[in-house]
């Protein structure tokens, strides 16, 4: 890697730092210390996985990707310990491989049961709009309809003074998506 690269993924780092712990503790309620750890195993890999090429086709935001991989490796620390915790592994890798909570999309597009292939182009839409939104609303976003966090983890993660600010930018946002989907969806149909 080059220089710049090294640079870029270390600015990146830091951006991640304070978010990326507040998610932890706040989800999983783990010491700051085990969390650091995550945070610094999460690091290694995904430094790998850039290194190896895996990410060429990304198709989240960076940022969800990592937060998928802190999540993974916290899911990991917690087995490890043998705590009695009940995990969802669908679930747990639902940041790892993209995966959305379809419930959720369709409560946002009211969509028609009986359409599938319009059901399927529909959430091909949804995904690539919010992918291309402008930050903070393509992580809100899919923070809350795709990774299913609350709006306190929300708030600690993004550092916003309250769970309100969030709700706030969060419906912006959403008018933002609505519109935009409504282009697209009256030009394609």
């Amino acid at each position: 890697m080059t220089k710049i690269a090294d640079r870029q993924i270390n600015d990146f780092a830091k951006k991640q730092w304070e978010k990326s712990l507040a998610f932890l503790q706040g989800h999983f309620n783990l010491h700051r210390t085990t969390c650091e750890d995550i945070f610094q195993e999460s690091f290694i890999v995904l430094y790998e996985n850039i290194k190896s090429g895996k990410l060429d086709n990304l198709t989240s935001s960076l940022s969800s990707y990592f937060l998928g991989i802190c999540k993974h490796k916290a899911l990991e620390a917690i087995r490890a310990t043998d705590k009695n915790v009940t995990i969802d592994d669908e679930l747990s890798l639902s940041l790892m491989d993209g995966g959305f909570d379809e419930e959720k999309i369709n409560s946002i597009l009211a969509l028609d049961a009986d359409d599938t292939e319009l059901n399927l182009k529909k959430g091909l839409i949804v995904r690539e709009i919010v992918k291309n939104l402008p930050s903070p609303c393509n992580e809100l976003l899919w923070g809350y309809y795709r990774d299913n966090l609350k709006m306190v983890t929300l708030a600690k993660m993004y550092n916003y003074k309250s769970e309100g600010a969030v709700k706030v930018t969060k419906h912006r946002c959403l008018e933002k998506f609505r519109n935009r989907f409504s282009q697209i969806v009256k030009s394609i149909f």
